[in-house]
Parts: C-alpha cells; structure tokens; sequence
C-alpha cells in the first residue's frame, strides 16, 4: 500500500514562537486543521479504502438495479398495471434505462482485484480457481433449471449435446441470454495481474483513457453489428473482454486517488446527485452515459447513509448477488414468467423476484460451499 514517509524530527525546533519538542511537533501533526477538516498524519496518508462491507452494499443495491432492469426494460411493463405514465411510457419503463448494473460490478471487481495487486497476491492460478468457484454456482443452477425445465418444456430443454457444452462452459448462453456477462468477466478476473502490470507501465492516466476510447469504439461497433457479432462469438467475446477493460480500470483508478470515502458529505448534495444522474440516464437513454456514470454512482453510494435496516437487506443482497444473477432470468423469462409477472403492480414484481431469486440461492451457495470443501479435502 502507498504510503508517504513522514519527515522525521530529532531533538527540539525553534521559531518565532518559541521551541517545540519532538511531543509538541507530534501533537501538532496529529491536530492539525485546514478549514475546519483535520488532516491526517501523514504516516496514516493512505489510499481510496473502499470498505468490505461498503462494497457489498453496493453489491446489494447493483443487483436491485439488475433485477429491475429485466423486469421493466423495452416493453416489458406494458403488461403490467402502472399508475404513472410519462410520455406514454410507464415509470417503470422509465427507470429502468438508470439500471447498469454490469459497470457497477466490473469496477468494484477491478477496485478488489486492485487491492490484492497491491498486496503481491493476485495471480491467474488465484483467479482461475475463483473463477472455477463461480463456475461451480452456474453449474448448480444449471443442472436445477434445466431439471425442471425438461419436465415443463422437454422440447426446449436440455436440446443436443453441443448446447449443453455451449451453455456448460459459458460460450454461448442459449438457455440463459443473459449470462452473456459470465465468459468475458472471467477472462478479465484470470488476465487481472497482466492488465494491472500494463496499468503500473503505461501509466494509470493513459490506461483509462485508452480503455475509455476502446470502451467508445466497440459500443459504437457493437451496436451497428450486434447481428453479425452474435453469429461470430470467438469476436464478440474478444470484444466485449476489450469493453470491460474500461470499468475494471476505473475501479483499480478508484483504489489509486484520494477520494475519501470515508468523510461525511451532506447528505442531501448526494441525494440530489445521485437524482441527477438517474435523470441523465433516464432522458439520454444513451449507453455511453453508463461509462461516465457508473463511477460516479459508487462513489455517491459510498457516501451514502443507510438506515440500520436497509444496511442489513442490501448487505444480505450482497452477499447473495452472485447466484441471484444467475437465477433470477430463469424465472422471470424462461420458466416462470406468467407467474412473477402475474403480480400484476411493478413494486410486488420487483419484491417477489427479489424474494424468489435471494430464497434460491441460499440452498445454491450451501451446495457449491459443500462441493468445493469435498473438492478441496479430497485435493489435500
């Protein structure tokens, strides 16, 4: 961790206001003010801590912003009883264009993974079994889902051979669409101690202005291809590894400036600019907003205050985020639509799905917790 060498004093000093020793100068160092705000030491100079547990809030509130997302995106309000419009489109509608929760999670993970960097313990053995953990929840998932849906859809599932393997190792996400995430993110977690090496040579300053232009770029390119791309998947990975390079960066820059985290900021300059940001997203609807947002967003969720039982929901949402990703498209879309959305009001299908999909991954997390201690006695 950086940290600056504080200028060492011996003895006593003099000035015009008389002699200070080496217990004076210490007090003075430590009680310092600018301002009203006291400095800190200058041993104690450290920097961005982004807290576990601040980290898994936002985990918390990112897959909130997930769910609801694929719930009330494009048209899928329309069916649903809404009491607001706004141009002929619901509010939900509406909202839903503020949700980006994959920028969120890339850069708390590149923030993470900075971390370790830091510590000498990042390695792409490391992350590929942490990987393979990951792998070992969609695997549990899948297995469950796929169970159920060949009793409910045996048409559908599980198809020929080749689909299987295609959706096993995460290539081709055909049962789930909306896996597409977990290829190209564990791509990025295995490389993470090479593109922090390349971070530490080319300059933290260049790093994320290239990956900004490349994050441009290939948003651009993907959109006027999406098409082809779908029907080329070694080039839509690549790519999509490329984009999230940018968030993964701005999250290890996160871990790299003085921005504390820590200091109490009014709170209603942070409501009201977490407001603005919604509205941004909400009327531009325009994807490269997400890149310049997303950042900001952590940042003003890290500031903050939660009451003590909102802490606990979206820490309890954090911790569970990872298998509730996984499932909750399974039941929304796949096999249990008519069911989740025949709640009917957007607040009670957004609450049931949250519900349903956190429920469902306590058993789902037991499971893979088990497997990987079996896994690991039997390895030892």
């Amino acid at each position: 961790m950086l940290r600056v060498r504080p200028f060492l004093f011996s003895g006593s000093v003099s000035s015009r206001h008389g002699t200070f020793s080496q217990d004076n100068l210490s007090h003075l160092r430590n009680n310092a003010y600018i301002c009203g705000v006291q400095l800190k030491p200058f041993q104690d100079i450290d920097m961005l801590e982004l807290s576990k547990e601040k980290s898994t809030i936002i985990k918390g509130i990112a897959i909130s912003l997930m769910l609801f997302l694929h719930l009330f995106d494009y048209h899928n309000a329309d069916g649903c009883i809404n009491f607001f419009h706004i141009g002929g489109m619901p509010l939900a509608s509406w909202l839903a264009r503020a949700c980006n929760p994959v920028a969120i999670f890339l850069l708390l993970s590149g923030y993470g993974l900075a971390c370790k960097h830091e510590k000498k313990a990042l390695s792409p053995l490391h992350q590929a079994e942490r990987s393979l953990f990951l792998y070992l929840h969609y695997w549990i998932i899948l297995a469950v889902m796929l169970a159920i849906g060949h009793v409910m859809l045996p048409s559908l599932y599980p198809g020929s051979w080749s689909t299987v393997i295609e959706n096993l190792t995460g290539w081709h996400t055909t049962y789930n669409k909306e896996m597409w995430f977990l290829f190209p993110y564990v791509l990025v977690s295995i490389v993470s101690l090479y593109t922090f090496r390349a971070v530490d040579k080319v300059g933290l300053a260049w790093a994320v202005a290239i990956t900004a232009v490349l994050y441009i770029a290939i948003s651009v390119f993907i959109n006027r291809n999406s098409t082809m791309l779908y029907d080329n998947l070694p080039l839509f990975h690549l790519l999509l590894f490329a984009q999230f390079l940018y968030p993964f960066t701005m999250g290890a820059a996160l871990r790299r400036t003085s921005i504390n985290l820590n200091r109490a900021l009014p709170q209603w300059a942070v409501m009201a600019g977490i407001i603005v940001l919604v509205l941004i997203l909400c009327v531009s609807n325009i994807h490269l907003c997400y890149m310049f947002c997303a950042p900001l967003m952590v940042i003003l969720f890290c500031h903050l205050h939660y009451p003590q039982w909102l802490k606990k929901v979206l820490t309890e949402l954090g911790r569970k985020s990872m298998p509730m990703w996984m499932i909750h498209t399974w039941l929304a879309y796949y096999l249990f639509h008519d069911q989740v959305y025949a709640l009917r009001y957007p607040v009670l299908i957004f609450l049931g799905l949250l519900l349903a999909s956190y429920l469902l991954s306590i058993p789902v997390m037991w499971a893979a917790k088990r497997i990987h201690q079996l896994a690991t006695s039997l390895r030892n």
